[in-house]
């Protein structure tokens, strides 16, 4: 039990109330609560990679505001400068175009020499046909009925010879904040992606500043984050 915190990763705590579960700033008629450790979704170490932060923003004045990420700045004690990042960049940096790996060629052709057919429209199993696949060697130690379609690869179920599994950026897509305009009275929420920031630092300033509709800036809310290991 004793390695289960360590396990977890760096964690953020607001510098002011370390028990407080968040800290709201207000300015300008503009509201921003900031969440520092309520990541739960997919990939579970993305603190690995990138710092995730949830915020709340709400407009309480008369006109719109816009969210941008470059209006978003965090900053450690030694005056390094960390980005946010969109959501859509961090699932391609995380999970790319889904490509497998080549397989290896040797692997493919057997001890006959002839490769298995090769089907055009192939899942993640390409280019071993999904079913029905007519092992070759029936009297093989390898084959096995729980392994039937993908044999003689005992270990291919379902995915080798490849480097990849499938894994979905769903989380990352639809809890992450989005960048657009908040109507008067309107509420947003969503988790910010900051370019991983816990691994050096141990104190974050994050700030932001929030523009009106058309692009003038209104007062900046900060506040500091201490980085606990």
């Amino acid at each position: 039990m004793a390695a289960l915190p360590a396990c977890a990763g760096p964690r953020l705590e607001v510098a002011a109330a370390p028990s407080a579960p968040s800290v709201a700033l207000a300015d300008a008629g503009v509201r921003l609560v900031i969440l520092p450790n309520t990541w739960r979704g997919t990939p579970t170490d993305l603190g690995k990679y990138y710092t995730p932060v949830e915020v709340r923003i709400e407009n309480d004045r008369t006109d719109e505001i816009q969210i941008r990420f470059g209006d978003f700045l965090a900053v450690d004690e030694a005056q390094n400068q960390y980005r946010a990042v969109a959501p859509s960049e961090v699932a391609r940096a995380l999970f790319g175009r889904g490509r497998p790996l080549s397989a290896p060629r040797a692997a493919v052709a057997g001890r006959t020499g002839s490769r298995p057919p090769v089907q055009a429209a192939g899942g993640p199993w390409w280019p071993y046909p999904f079913w029905p696949y007519r092992p070759w060697r029936p009297l093989s130690p390898y084959y096995y009925p729980y392994f039937y379609p993908y044999y003689p690869y005992p270990y291919s179920f379902p995915y080798y010879p490849y480097g990849w599994a499938p894994a979905s950026s769903y989380d990352l897509l639809t809890l992450g904040l989005r960048e657009g305009r908040v109507l008067p009275g309107a509420r947003v929420q969503g988790f910010l992606y900051l370019q991983q920031a816990t691994q050096k630092a141990n104190l974050l300033t994050l700030s932001w500043t929030p523009v009106t509709a058309d692009g003038i800036p209104l007062a900046t809310l900060s506040t500091q984050l201490r980085i606990v290991r």
